[in-house]
């Protein structure tokens, strides 16, 4: 079956002339004339990808887009603008809304045909990449939740069999073993979050929607962020000295949720893998118009073999390194900044120590 166009465009030449170049490789066209007919026409019809022109009356292409990604249906429809001035005038800010290309006008036929061509097997890649997903989320939750919870859920129940004999024990035994409790309780709660942030990590992807809302809110304070995230992590790590921070103001667009879950990761990470007395240095900055966040110990580190593996489930040298987790951290940091446009970097030496840098598209307005 033919793939099917929307093409978005007030000018009737203009549509006229894209009609032929997709007519001409096999494609369906659908046309509307203004962006409020387009979305209409969309959710009747969800096409297979759109086409739209920026400048337009009623609705623009930017509200074209905006009005399209709150709606389930069209959400994820591959979305090409059409701009007769300079992309680079609208890229940062259609690429934060989820556009998934732009075409200058006047229109090179072979340039647009292999941008429709390329957008369509994308979406289509993403499709089965998202049923895969779920199939793997399935067998990973299957095969690891129980082991992991095994533990915390054991001392939990042998501590509360203890308590069973609460009245021949001094008011010092009950407060220690409410206070393993306590921890088993917390583990166990750690990793359900992990869990969940895995889950996040598989399925989002598939919904544009809640990716391109994660991205127009941003973070707009978030060295705030990273140094409440650091903080809590040093304090529970009993190394509050051991933290040292430089902070400069950034906004990026990334949700404050997300930007914290990656952050508890890679924090926790840093602390988890160093030895008490050397130093956790957290820095925030803006570099080359991107928001950065570098994150250095001086821990056991990583050969380059380990940093090109890293891997879901993955846990390096964990008969050397008895640390509770999954091993998941450095993924979900990898797969989350990743999705929001950004991108991770890492430089490790073993037993030097271990750098994370990850930077993000500014939030929009922002410098």
């Amino acid at each position: 079956m033919a793939k099917r166009i929307l093409c978005i465009e007030d000018d009737a030449g203009m549509r006229m002339s894209i009609r032929m170049m997709l007519e001409m490789v096999g494609y369906e066209m659908e046309e509307a004339k203004d962006g409020k007919a387009g979305v209409a026409q969309a959710l009747k019809a969800p096409p297979d990808l759109i086409v739209c022109d920026i400048r337009m009356p009623i609705l623009d292409g930017f509200q074209t887009l905006e009005e399209l990604h709150k709606h389930e249906s069209t959400a994820q429809i591959p979305f090409v603008f059409l701009t007769g001035e300079d992309p680079r005038t609208h890229l940062r800010k259609g690429m934060n809304l989820g556009a998934s290309d732009f075409i200058l006008k006047p229109i090179d036929v072979d340039d647009f045909i292999k941008a429709v061509q390329v957008r369509l097997e994308e979406a289509e890649k993403r499709k089965n990449e998202s049923q895969r997903a779920i199939e793997e989320l399935s067998e990973s939750i299957t095969r690891a939740l129980p082991h992991e919870l095994r533990t915390p859920m054991t001392g939990i129940l042998g501590l509360t069999e203890l308590l069973q004999s609460y009245d021949r024990m001094n008011p010092e035994e009950v407060k220690e073993i409410a206070k393993s409790l306590f921890d088993s309780a917390v583990r166990m709660n750690q990793t359900l979050e992990k869990f969940w942030i895995h889950t996040q990590c598989l399925l989002l992807p598939s919904d544009q929607a809640k990716l391109t809302a994660s991205r127009q809110k941003g973070s707009r304070d978030a060295q705030e962020i990273a140094k409440r995230v650091a903080e809590r992590l040093a304090t529970s790590a009993n190394r509050p000295a051991d933290l040292v921070m430089s902070l400069s103001p950034i906004s990026i667009a990334i949700s404050e949720r997300y930007l914290e879950h990656i952050l508890q990761q890679l924090m926790d990470n840093a602390f988890k893998f160093s030895v008490p007395g050397t130093q956790v240095v957290l820095s925030t900055f803006c570099i080359n118009g991107m928001g950065t966040i570098s994150i250095k110990d001086q821990g056991r580190g990583m050969s380059e073999d380990q940093i090109k593996n890293i891997q879901m489930f993955m846990q390096f040298d964990r008969a050397r390194h008895e640390q509770q987790g999954l091993g998941l951290g450095l993924m979900i940091a990898k797969r989350l900044t990743e999705m929001h446009g950004g991108n991770i970097q890492f430089g490790s030496t073993p037993s030097i120590g271990t750098s994370v840098t990850i930077s993000f598209p500014l939030l929009t307005g922002k410098s």
